[in-house]
């Protein structure tokens, strides 16, 4: 039962939604339109023509989510059209005005919301002239249709200025990590620099030391190492904690390193966006590193000429596919991995993950899967 409430859920509606469950939520209010005519009138004809309003409604209702922008408008012209025709069958058609006023949050744009909100009651109020109708259509449909239209599309606006703010904001991180990462650069230059040019200087000295004072040569080349391991230190230093990465980094590093030696290369994210991937930091940093040394084994081993990188949603955590058109390679096919290969075990295995290794034969390409849990 539950496997056939996905299957429709998948069938009616769109996958990656803010609020899943909300267009169902609001349905709740649907029966106000088509249940008192059931109970207050008695004519087959009138029943029919409600019963089908009604499927013809929750067609376009449903499949408002699955249009481009631009189409949402005439799904809701289309409701309100059911609506009009509806009038004079039931007073309750109020509903269906209620609908629509409430979807026009979803338009193109906060002022086209409010222009057809505002057509919305221009079109109860010239209907309700019209033709005379009760205060019992046009009462609820004019009091429902403004608060409800106004405050869903006051809502829509809030929350365009919440992502405004939330792409700001990571701008602002991309622009200090590049700030850092230029400070590292400067940082490692001048230490590098300076490093090197006495390194030089003091090889270049023992090595014309070395046939007039030994012992002084001896001296220079010991005073060499220590600089060297000085400079190992504070290279240590300048990038200690930069050096963690992130999925999303890893896969830019992989293309360009893979365009540099003319490997095809590309990747995708399925069913997934960026800010998913970036909920569950540890398992993304844990992926980049396992993401790294594949990438390290596919140049030093596979001999490949296109590779294909994938990551998707599967049950409760991420799958990362590495596919490579290579030769197989041996210590896969072998009891005993290589030490990358056992780093890549070890590390996912902590995760409660686990690794599939397909190393097929000459010529046939590597398939890796790679499946972790997410802690949240």
């Amino acid at each position: 039962m539950l496997e056939l409430l996905k299957k429709m859920d998948r069938f009616l509606l769109t996958r990656g939604m803010d609020e899943p469950y909300s267009p169902y939520v609001w349905l709740i209010y649907l029966p106000m339109f088509f249940v008192p005519v059931f109970f207050y009138y008695h004519s087959v004809w009138q029943s029919v023509a409600i019963a089908s309003i009604s499927l013809v409604f929750l067609t376009l209702y449903f499949h408002f989510y699955w249009v481009s922008i631009e189409a949402k408008l005439w799904h809701l012209v289309g409701i309100v059209v059911l609506g009009v025709i509806a009038v004079n069958l039931t007073p309750t058609a109020s509903t269906l005005f209620i609908y629509a006023a409430v979807m026009c949050h979803c338009l193109k744009s906060i002022k086209l919301a409010y222009q057809v909100l505002t057509g919305i009651i221009v079109t109860i109020v010239l209907i309700s002239l019209l033709f005379d109708y009760s205060v019992n259509f046009y009462l609820p449909a004019l009091i429902f249709s403004v608060l409800t239209g106004i405050s869903s599309i006051y809502q829509q606006a809030l929350n365009e200025k919440k992502r405004e703010l939330i792409l700001s904001q990571k701008e602002a991180q991309r622009l200090a990590k590049v700030a850092e990462r230029e400070r590292i650069a400067r940082d490692l230059h001048d230490l590098i620099g300076h490093t090197f040019s006495v390194i030089t200087l003091k090889a270049d000295l023992a090595g014309r030391l070395l046939d007039k004072d030994l012992a002084k040569a001896k001296l220079e080349i010991k005073q060499i190492e220590a600089i060297s391991r000085d400079a190992l230190s504070q290279v240590r230093e300048v990038v200690s904690g930069y050096r963690s990465s992130d999925l999303l980094s890893e896969l830019a590093n992989a293309k360009n390193v893979f365009a540099s030696l003319s490997i095809e290369f590309d990747y995708q994210l399925t069913d997934l966006s960026e800010t998913e991937l970036e909920i569950d930091m540890p398992t993304n940093k844990e992926l980049a590193i396992v993401l790294r040394e594949l990438v390290t084994n596919i140049i030093k081993h596979a001999k490949a000429t296109k590779v294909s990188v994938e990551v998707k949603k599967q049950d409760q955590g991420l799958v990362l596919l590495v596919q490579d058109d290579g030769q197989g390679m041996p210590e896969m096919q072998s009891a005993s991995l290589g030490f990358g290969l056992k780093g890549i075990h070890e590390r996912i295995s902590k995760l409660q993950g686990w690794v599939k290794l397909d190393a097929k034969s000459k010529d046939l390409g590597t398939l890796s899967e790679i499946y972790v849990p997410l802690t949240q």
